[in-house]
């Protein structure tokens, strides 16, 4: 038992699991108290060469990855001739465990995870890094929502020699792509997108696409079988993810899509497409037939009934022909009817009161949901529209320019991010301050987001939300001067006092040290590739890029 023994700067304080390989250990830093775990070969497999060929190529593949959605990596050593590694303390749950609590996951869940795994499978296959053993345990969920890819003990590293031997099996068979199966040795980044589709199909119907009573059963209908089409499990599920998932398991490797960036802008583009059929159908069923024009989309009877089925409403039906009922019948079903009409105006029609739209609106822009956040928006624009005046109403304002602002600065990421190119002037604009921050023309781009801020008081197709966003980030531009004098500051009190600082994240820890060395350009590299696509670390991505700039003119 290593609980209480110093390795390093760290002190071992519990154990977190074993293997056939190793044990994973928790440790905690001696001086700062930031944790992380250490994972320690078995002692019995020192002398065994191609045990060692794979934990060494382990810790190869670790130090390459630098990634948000990858676990990272953080140094090596040896204690008593056990090699071991560090690398962060990640406090989640494994997606595996979330499964086993839940049974299966939403599409709409499945979407925002799913395109934080193709970033980290994006760039590890860029780095010709094969995964090979994705699966649900391999994942863990943090507590922000942030998801980390884990566990690259068997990857393969294209460039370089390969630790298995020929036409060998590696993974987990429920997960394993044909070429896996067979054993084939050139296994390239194809097989972690049919490994993914492996996981979409359990995470949204509940069970594997293949099971059987041994491995070699599993390998057999991975390689030969066809699975059953997860809508034909999930009824609800939207066509166009259905067939991702389909086209990612495809037996073919070139049959899948091209990579795992196309991957993820598909998963976008599935949930545009969703909302935008949403809308559509609730327009053409709350539009009267006199409204309709020319231009508009002819909706087949599925969409109406779905949209009618959105608004709570009943497909009305075929009205029995008035000379087929007797007078005395009609005029007693006009007085019900009168009196039905008066009773449901009443109770469905009538205006809801204001702390009801309150309540409503709070709850919905909680949830995690696409649609039930759109429709907390929505109920905003009622409650404005019935009560500008209220006493409610700014704090009403408030929460609709925060929802607006969110929506426009994920939109804004997750595009930049997919290489699409912007569809409106705001988002050309806000692309422009990006490509600005990222060259270290912070000054260049301040201008242009005080230009984006001016869409605040802007109304029609292009919302204020885009306003309040360049006001953001121009006020976050404004800081990063500060920033920087703050940890100057720091550097100058160890050169007084001769105690060391050490900072409060890895973010400002890679900070002091570019300060200390004031020609480091490869620490304020790091500090910019760790911060990137990071919103919560933006300010320490400016400062990086800003001081990489200075560094560069100099020369």
């Amino acid at each position: 038992m290593l609980v209480g023994k110093e390795i390093g700067p760290y002190v071992i304080d519990k154990e977190l699991g074993a293997g056939a390989m190793g044990t994973v250990y928790r440790g905690k830093h001696k001086t700062t108290g930031q944790r992380v775990a250490i994972k320690m070969i078995v002692p019995a497999l020192i002398a065994n060469d191609a045990a060692m060929k794979r934990f060494t190529r382990e810790v190869e593949v670790l130090e390459k990855l630098k990634h948000p959605n990858i676990v990272s990596y953080k140094g090596k050593g040896k204690l008593s001739k056990s090699p071991f590694y560090v690398m962060e303390y990640l406090e989640g749950e494994s997606l595996d465990h979330v499964m086993e609590r839940r049974g299966r996951i939403s599409w709409e869940e499945i979407v925002p995870l799913g395109q934080q795994l193709c970033a980290a499978l994006q760039c590890a296959h860029e780095k010709g890094i094969v995964h090979r053993d994705l699966k649900p345990s391999n994942l863990m969920v943090l507590k922000d929502g942030t998801v980390k890819l884990t566990d690259f003990g068997i990857a393969k590293d294209l460039d370089g020699t390969a630790i298995t031997r020929a036409h060998a099996t590696v993974g987990t068979a429920a997960y394993m792509s044909p070429e896996q199966c067979q054993g084939a040795r050139d296994i390239t980044f194809k097989s972690d997108l049919y490994s993914m589709g492996c996981m979409f199909y359990e995470l949204v119907t509940g069970r594997k696409p293949f099971v059987g009573d041994s491995a070699m059963e599993v390998f057999l209908k991975h390689m030969n079988d066809p699975f059953e089409r997860p809508a034909r499990i999930v009824l609800d599920i939207p066509v166009w993810f259905d067939t991702l998932i389909c086209q990612l398991m495809e037996k073919e490797p070139d049959k899948r899509p091209f990579n795992a960036e196309t991957v993820s802008q598909s998963l976008g583009m599935i949930q545009e497409k969703v909302l935008a059929q949403q809308s559509a159908g609730i327009d053409a069923v709350k539009r009267r037939r006199a409204d309709k024009t020319a231009r508009d989309v002819a909706l087949d009877e599925a969409d109406k009934d779905a949209a009618r089925s959105l608004l709570g409403k009943k497909k009305k039906e075929k009205a029995v022909p008035f000379y087929q009922q007797g007078w005395f019948t009609v005029l007693a079903l006009v007085l019900v009817l009168v009196g039905l009409g008066y009773g449901f105006y009443t109770v469905f029609l009538k205006t809801p009161s204001p702390e009801s739209y309150h309540e409503r609106a709070i709850a919905l822009l909680k949830s995690t949901s696409v649609g039930d956040r759109k429709e907390g928006r929505q109920a905003i624009d009622e409650f404005l529209q019935h009560y500008k005046d209220h006493a409610l109403a700014s704090a009403m304002r408030e929460m609709a320019d925060q929802y607006d602002l969110e929506v426009c600065e994920s939109s804004m990421l997750n595009r930049r991010r997919s290489g699409f190119a912007a569809e409106n002037e705001a988002e050309r604009l806000a692309f422009e301050a990006l490509d600005s921050e990222d060259l270290g023309k912070l000054g260049d781009a301040g201008a242009i987001w005080q230009q984006l801020e001016k869409y605040i008081d802007r109304t029609g197709e292009v919302n204020r939300g885009w306003g309040l966003l360049g006001r953001k980030y121009r006020t976050e531009l404004k800081s990063v001067d500060a920033l920087y004098q703050q940890i100057v500051q720091k550097v100058d009190e160890e050169t007084k006092t001769g105690k060391k600082l050490f900072g409060e994240s890895k973010a400002e820890r890679l900070a002091l040290e570019a300060v200390r060395n004031p020609q480091a350009v490869s620490i304020w590299s790091d500090l910019k590739q760790d911060t990137k696509n990071e919103p919560e670390n933006r300010r320490w991505h400016l400062l990086a890029a800003q001081k990489l700039r200075e560094l560069s003119e100099k020369k």
